[in-house]
């Protein structure tokens, strides 16, 4: 006996048949005619070779065959269901999902924390893992559902055209200078007291002359503010690689170092450490970060409410 030789629509009618005990019964069920139901159960006998169900005086009885069949076409049936419309629901508040998302310290810094408060409240059975974006993208991890969404830069990520990827966040760039440096407070003549008049920017000028501590994630040698020095005749000093937001700001803060990163990153660091954050020249390009997922998961209705969720809570800036 081949399955491939069966229609999968006689076990429907072969398990509303037997729960029913009468063809006129069953075809109701289905909300098909009787004749209907009668030519199912005739391809039934022909296919299985059991009459599977005998007219009596006590009505319609199923045979040891159609007995034995019965409990595991319902189990199979009921499994089918179950996976076919699994996926048409997502209840946050009941679920017990547990999201996999790759990323690098800057979205752990910055969206994860506030995207566990929204869970907490939202989703208290909702757990997120996290792994770190290496400086390959996890193409089969994604197709696999292993990894449900990468995070990342532009920066750090090459994206196959097949992928889906959206843009969430485009941000500035800042410099991070130890708090007590002259660049972090400096004033033109006579309005020392006067913060207004503080300097607003990082210079091109101080931007070249200062020692850089380069904060590389993925261990790259070159980030957009080297381009966007090259294209303007200029380079700066690296005299520090770290792949840690926490190290390199320890480093700057006891250092006149400068540390250039994502405006948010840099405030946040600058509310735990004696340090200072600038805006860099105004020309500096933008970073984007962006989310990239695989199309054979982007229907998934758990996928499209956590990056609704994660969208809202960047929010337009």
């Amino acid at each position: 006996m081949k399955l491939h030789q069966l229609d999968l629509n006689l076990l429907l009618a072969f398990d509303a048949l037997m729960t029913q005990g009468s063809v006129t019964r069953a075809a109701e069920a289905l909300f098909i005619s009787q004749p209907a139901m009668s030519h199912s159960l005739n391809r039934l006998r022909t296919f299985l070779g059991d009459p599977l169900l005998v007219r009596t005086p006590q009505g319609m009885l199923p045979t040891p065959r159609a007995q034995r069949l019965h409990l595991g076409v319902q189990q199979a049936l009921r499994l089918l269901e179950q996976q076919l419309t699994e996926e048409e629901e997502f209840e946050p508040s009941q679920s017990k999902r547990r999201f996999v998302l790759c990323t690098t310290d800057y979205v752990e810094c910055v969206l994860i924390p506030p995207l566990i408060q929204r869970l907490r409240r939202l989703a208290p059975g909702v757990t997120i893992e996290i792994r770190i974006l290496r400086d390959t993208l996890p193409e089969a991890e994604l197709a696999s559902g292993e990894i449900d969404l990468v995070l990342g830069f532009d920066e750090y990520m090459q994206v196959p055209g097949y992928l889906g990827k959206e843009t969430w966040l485009t941000e500035p760039l800042a410099g991070l200078v130890r708090a007590d440096l002259p660049i972090a407070k400096s004033a033109p003549a006579g309005t020392e007291d006067d913060p207004s008049r503080w300097q607003e920017r990082i210079t091109l000028q101080q931007l070249i002359a200062m020692p850089h501590v380069f904060h590389s994630p993925l261990g790259t040698s070159e980030a957009s503010l080297d381009r966007y020095l090259k294209s303007q005749g200029f380079s700066r000093t690296i005299s520090v690689n770290s792949q840690s937001y926490m190290s390199a700001a320890a480093i700057v803060s006891q250092s006149d170092h400068l540390l250039v990163l994502p405006s948010m990153v840099a405030e946040l660091l600058a509310t735990h450490w004696p340090l200072k954050s600038l805006p860099l020249p105004e020309d500096v390009p933008d970073y984007h970060l962006n989310c990239v997922w695989h199309p054979v998961h982007a229907q998934q209705p758990a996928l499209v409410w956590l990056k609704d969720l994660m969208k809202e809570i960047v929010g337009p800036r």
